[in-house]
């Protein structure tokens, strides 16, 4: 089982290692569903290219993921001009309809169902060394981006396409979501917002890996609770000190 848990771990932490200064940043800006849309953007272009051009090759699906989560950023960066609200409504217009593109291309394919559930819920205890490799690679890149870089562009949206692209074909769009929001809300407006950010990822990831193990659970989906209860739980725990 170790050989199993110890490498969705690891792809746990190489996840969060991105996602919680990442999520700050979603929370400052007020655009919340920007990584839904992203992620999705991802696996519908992973899902196009190899529906409609019947490619496998492993590093041409990852390019065309890349690219479409890139395009994705940019054309987001652009809507930055019409305001938070409006570019909220978009984002999630937008992965809507990505979401209803996906169905529709696996409509007709006798494994579209699972290939739905591994992009959608993840196969998290399935990464293998190369997915690890890739989220490392693309870890790094976004920190280095985002301490380089202060232009929107090239300090948020780019190594955000980056990060996302690894990770939801690693662990797939729910979990994504759950790594970047989940953390950052139970650190929000806090004096150690990394500290807390950092326990409450690494306590999700243990729990629901666990509760994945004992109780036969899909691990994505036991990883998007347990991440859940262990915000909420920090949540609480903050808000009782603060008052005594």
């Amino acid at each position: 089982m170790m050989e199993i848990l110890l490498p969705a771990f690891i792809a746990g932490m190489l996840v969060l290692a991105s996602h919680i200064p990442l999520g700050r940043q979603v929370l400052a800006r007020g655009i919340i569903f920007i990584d839904l849309a992203v992620a999705q953007a991802a696996a519908t272009g992973l899902l196009a290219v190899r529906h409609f051009a019947h490619v496998e090759t492993e590093w041409l699906l990852q390019l065309a993921a890349i690219a479409t989560a890139l395009g994705f950023a940019l054309v987001l960066h652009q809507l930055e001009r019409l305001g938070n609200r409006v570019q909220e409504a978009l984002i999630g217009a937008t992965f809507v309809v990505l979401a209803s593109a996906s169905v529709l291309m696996l409509a007709n394919d006798p494994h579209g169902g699972e290939h739905l559930s591994a992009s959608l819920a993840g196969q998290i205890l399935w990464v293998d060394t190369p997915q690890l490799l890739g989220l490392a690679a693309s870890a790094i890149a976004a920190l280095a981006a985002m301490k380089l870089f202060r232009h929107p562009l090239l300090g948020f949206y780019l190594p955000f396409a980056i990060a996302i692209t690894a990770s939801v074909q690693a662990v797939g769009v729910y979990l994504v979501f759950a790594s970047l929001i989940f953390p950052a809300l139970s650190a929000y407006q806090s004096q150690r917002p990394m500290q807390i950010a950092a326990a409450v990822g690494i306590t999700g990831y243990l729990s629901g890996l666990a509760a994945s193990l004992w109780l036969d659970w899909p691990s994505g989906p036991a990883i998007v609770t347990t991440l859940a209860l262990a915000a909420v739980f920090a949540a609480v725990t903050r808000a009782v000190a603060a008052r005594q």
